[in-house]
């Protein structure tokens, strides 16, 4: 289990796990995309409270906009993250 902490206008680049993640987001709004064309705009906001799974392998990207949020991911460690375009 993670906590994550995006202050405002921070964003993770496309990137993908190897394994499947959940998402509780603690915090705020948290936008998240997938595709490995980043863009802001065409993400999903997900409110305090909400539930998202990122599947294994699957390439998305996501973090704050105009202010603090903090998520909670739970997975089987050790986790890794790979970025689409290091």
């Amino acid at each position: 289990v993670q906590r994550v902490r995006f202050s405002p206008g921070v964003a993770a680049r496309p990137h993908f796990h190897p394994e499947d993640r959940h998402i509780v987001v603690l915090k705020g709004t948290w936008y998240t995309g997938i595709g490995e064309d980043f863009d802001m705009n065409k993400t999903v906001p997900l409110k305090a409270g909400s539930y998202m799974k990122h599947p294994a392998k699957a390439v998305h990207f996501d973090g704050a906009k105009d202010e603090e949020v903090i998520v909670q991911i739970t997975g089987i460690g050790p986790g890794t993250t790979t970025l689409v375009k290091p």
